[in-house]
């Protein structure tokens, strides 16, 4: 058996038993070939930092080369999404937004009006506070992942919404 296989069964005995299980994935590139001559799909690990749902500057990018890419990040095995992170694809770096016993939603990005470059805008996602029983609309440059503002919801929005932004 191959380690994939071997960790689809570990994974597969843990959930059955209710144990933890670290389930984000990695941010990966597979390369295939176009070339009838040449065989053989490659796999680029792209970063060493989980990421899960993620997104890219769709406006500006789709179907192009691209360099930045946003999603749920998970730091601690077994626990609900628990950061956002941002991964530029040529370098590996990132950042990070993470604040304890809050679990963030699918980021969505969102383009500065008259925006010249890639990822040039806003981070949002909706948040779910667990020490506070609510949630609140997250608001963060995207280029940095810093906090721009918040707005707070006086009780929990649901895991499970997801969201575009259209314009």
């Amino acid at each position: 058996e191959s380690i994939e296989q071997e960790k689809e069964i570990l994974v597969s005995k843990a959930l059955s038993v209710g144990e933890p299980v670290d389930a984000v994935g990695s941010l990966s590139r597979y390369v295939i070939p176009l070339s009838t001559t040449t065989s053989g799909v490659q796999k680029h690990q792209i970063a060493d930092s989980s990421i899960e749902l993620p997104r890219i500057d769709y406006g500006r990018v789709v179907g192009h080369p691209y360099r930045m890419v946003w999603g749920t990040g998970n730091r601690q095995l077994g626990n609900f999404f628990d950061s956002l992170v941002r991964v530029d694809v040529e370098t590996g770096e990132g950042a990070v937004w993470a604040e304890p016993d809050c679990y963030p939603g699918v980021p969505v990005f969102v383009a500065a009006p008259g925006a010249s470059d890639e990822g040039e805008g806003l981070l949002l996602s909706v948040v779910l506070d667990a020490r506070r029983n609510t949630s609140f609309l997250l608001i963060l440059d995207a280029s940095s992942l810093t906090e721009i503002a918040r707005a707070e919801c006086p009780h929990p929005i649901p895991f499970g919404f997801h969201g575009n932004f259209v314009h």
